[in-house]
């Protein structure tokens, strides 16, 4: 018996069903909005980091990660300078699958060149979808 084109269309149909199925779509990155950034510069550590003025985001070319640029100060200090700052999201992918922009640092190079950079790496704060201030 010799099986005709129709069961291996069939067949071949049914797999590739089967494989689709298993594969994920990949989805869009969600927008990283400057409201939802400057929000979360905001909130990240508000004893000793006050936005002061929020020049907004640049896109450095690649398409998981944002650049903001902000001047910040300490509200602690009263007599210390505020200092622009470059506060870096990244696009992250969860545990659950969903994609979701993290705070990872926030630097400065205001103490000058020959000096090390001062502020915060290693930092992992979630934003907050569309900016929303969380509910305490």
């Amino acid at each position: 018996m010799k099986p005709n084109a129709w069961s291996w269309t069939a067949a071949t149909a049914i797999i590739l069903a089967l494989v689709g199925a298993c594969v994920p779509f990949p989805t869009p990155a969600p927008p990283l909005t400057a409201a939802a950034a400057q929000q979360t510069l905001e909130q990240w550590n508000p004893n000793y980091c006050k936005v002061a003025e929020f020049y907004g985001l640049h896109h450095p070319g690649s398409s998981d990660t944002r650049l903001a640029y902000a001047l910040v100060s300490n509200p602690q200090e009263q007599a210390a300078k505020p200092a622009v700052y470059e506060a870096r999201f990244q696009l992250l992918i969860r545990p659950d699958g969903k994609k979701q922009w993290f705070l990872t640092s926030l630097i400065t190079h205001s103490a000058g060149l020959s000096r090390p950079r001062q502020g915060w790496d290693n930092l992992m704060v979630p934003v907050k979808e569309g900016g929303a201030k969380p509910t305490s």
